[in-house]
């Protein structure tokens, strides 16, 4: 049976149906360590040193005897051998497998073009793409790989871009796109791309694509003059752009958004200011759980979320871009996609997004800057983010510990400061203690996240909620309006506006406000649900409480809730169940002391919550 190695994309090994075969990885790391090195011999101190360089010299060795105790029982499994040992080598069988780098070097006398159009498609995935994290040694050993790759992609598409044409464009336009999300200024591979679109008929508008014309100039205009001095000395944010969402649009309209957000990525490509994540490796970003690990992991400042919808007898494409670092939305608009005029109305569009996007990402240059001038605590700032989004005590506390890490790193980070004080909030609220000193210490970190700075909405948003609860109703609003005013797509500012409007006694103005944030946030934590929720049960819509409740992670803390209204629907079995529930949480539960304390402005919002917590068994 013949055997073949994948090192572009997955790491894997086939056999001739292309089918997956069970290896060691670390077996199929060695294999392409000695087939891209171009060696069949290496020795076990060299091949330890590369895959655990990052523990000491004889746990290395103990690894790798483990892992070639490993390899010769899987080949004796499939009775044939790749990889033979010595007491102090490793030796590749010759002709023992066959690989995909196996004809890298041996294509040099083709022509310019069909070597071209062989180096694009051979080089689409990265080297190793999706391997995890091996130590320090290993990584760098990819990354020169992935430079060796990436240089020759690079030769292959300058000496046959002036003669490709037709399909080969396409390609042209991929590559040069891979290269420039590796390395944004490289301006002869801009000037590439810039000449197929044109060729192409993509006039894009030329003061976006000139990368210093009116959208930079017009930014640089109003950034500080110490902010413009270092500016040539950081990295371009990074941006990706995400493929849309179809939910139940159809198959036209659907195609037609792909291509959209394709064409805007390939316009922001031509841009110096922005380096853009290529639209295959967005693809796979898309379909990752843990989205925010990946955000980071990849240093992506900015995400453009799209959005496929119907409404009524129209499809309609909604945009976000998200500034990563604080989840707000910096800009978002909704573009109707006549069915008659789609492809005529693509370039427009695409312009339309390409230069908000620009001009947004260009604009918040200084809030990005803030954020990520001291890695280790921008870091912490984001860990705090991460476990602030789970409503349960541990993973708050876990929260309140990384902002002040941050903190500690770096006391102006006004971001930390609000992240501490919604700390403090969210565990009275889950604690149901009426505990004053922990609304308190949320007030005291509030302002002073505004006095670190009174551009950012956060600090004004936690101050407005601290006022909720402590039921000065007309200070909480007036502090939610100045939030919105400063983030008016920021949906985090709106939920928690619509929660004070829903406690304030004006459920149908909550209601509206948490759908607008829901609308902007549809993979929205789960204070949005139980605040739309809550807003529901005030207008005696309990099903549609209910409905909400279902859609939160992790429900819990909306038990009482639920109880009150399947009370009300006059279930007092399913009530009972959350009654129940509620006292496994909090065994010192008592009604009376947790209604005292929820800040309704009016009488008949507090007598209609008792009455079904009272209906519910409590």
């Amino acid at each position: 049976m013949k055997f073949r190695l994948q090192t572009l994309g997955r790491l894997r090994l086939v056999d001739e149906d292309d089918c997956d075969v069970a290896f060691p990885e670390k077996g199929l790391l060695i294999l392409a360590q000695a087939i891209a090195g171009g060696h069949r011999e290496q020795s076990r101190n060299d091949v330890a040193k590369l895959l655990w360089n990052e523990v000491v010299p004889s746990q290395a060795f103990v690894n790798l005897r483990k892992t070639i105790s490993r390899i010769t029982s899987r080949q004796e499994e499939l009775g044939h051998t790749f990889l033979s040992f010595s007491p102090s080598t490793v030796r590749m069988q010759p002709d023992s497998i066959a690989s995909d780098l196996d004809d890298i070097g041996r294509n040099a006398e083709q022509d310019a073009l069909s070597r071209f159009q062989w180096a694009g498609e051979k080089f689409r995935d990265d080297f190793l793409k999706d391997l995890k994290s091996q130590g320090r040694a290993l990584h760098d050993w990819i990354e020169q790989r992935r430079a060796d790759h990436a240089a020759l992609l690079r030769e292959c598409l300058i000496n046959a871009a002036e003669i490709a044409t037709g399909p080969d464009r396409k390609l042209v336009r991929s590559a040069a796109v891979k290269l420039l999300e590796k390395n944004p200024d490289d301006d002869e591979v801009r000037k590439i791309l810039k000449t197929v679109l044109t060729l192409e008929g993509r006039h894009y508008d030329t003061r976006l694509l000139s990368g210093g014309g009116l959208v930079a100039a017009t930014a640089k205009a109003a950034l500080p003059s110490s902010l413009l001095e270092t500016m040539g000395e950081t990295r371009p944010p990074r941006v990706v752009l995400l493929p849309p969402g179809a939910g139940n649009a159809d198959a036209a309209a659907t195609l037609f958004a792909h291509s959209l957000i394709e064409d805007v990525t390939i316009g922001l490509c031509a841009l110096r200011s922005v380096s853009v994540i290529a639209p295959y490796t967005a693809a796979q970003i898309s379909l990752q759980a843990d989205k925010a690990s990946t955000y980071e992991q990849h240093a992506i400042s900015y995400i453009l979320d799209t959005r496929l919808t119907n409404e009524g007898s129209r499809q309609t494409l909604f945009t976000q871009l998200i500034f990563f670092a604080n989840d707000e939305v910096i800009w978002a608009d909704r573009f109707t996609l006549d069915d008659d005029g789609l492809m005529r109305s693509r370039q427009e569009i695409a312009r339309q997004i390409a230069f908000a996007i620009a001009s947004q990402v260009e604009r918040n240059e200084t809030m990005r800057k803030t954020y990520e001038s001291n890695g280790s605590s921008y870091r912490s700032y984001l860990l705090g983010q991460r476990y602030l989004k789970q409503l349960n005590l541990p993973e708050v506390r876990r929260a309140r510990k990384s902002f002040r890490e941050a903190l500690s790193q770096n006391a102006d980070l006004a971001p930390a400061m609000s992240g501490l004080a919604r700390s403090y909030f969210v565990e009275w609220l889950l604690t149901a203690r009426g505990d004053s000193e922990l609304l308190a210490l949320a007030e005291q970190h509030a302002r002073d996240a505004i006095a670190i700075d009174d551009t950012l909405a956060a600090g004004y948003r936690e101050l407005g909620v601290v006022k909720l609860y402590s039921r000065q109703f007309d200070e909480s609003i007036e502090f939610h309006e100045k939030a919105e005013a400063l983030s008016p797509q920021h949906a985090n500012v709106i939920a928690s506006y619509a929660d004070t409007l829903v406690q304030a006694s004006r459920p149908d103005g909550g209601l509206r406000k948490i759908e607008a944030a829901i609308n902007l946030n549809p993979m929205a934590p789960d204070e949005y649900f139980w605040t739309a929720a809550g807003a529901c049960y005030s207008l005696s819509q309990y099903d549609q409480a209910l409905d909400y409740i279902e859609r939160m992670r992790d429900p819990t803390p909306a038990d009482r809730l639920a109880a009150a209204s399947w009370g009300m629907l006059g279930n007092r079995k399913k009530a009972g169940q959350y009654v129940r529930k509620t006292f496994e949480v909090h065994p010192d539960f008592n009604l009376d002391k947790w209604i005292a304390i929820v800040p309704f402005r009016e009488e008949w919002q507090r007598t209609h919550y008792c009455e079904g917590l009272r209906k519910a068994g409590f």
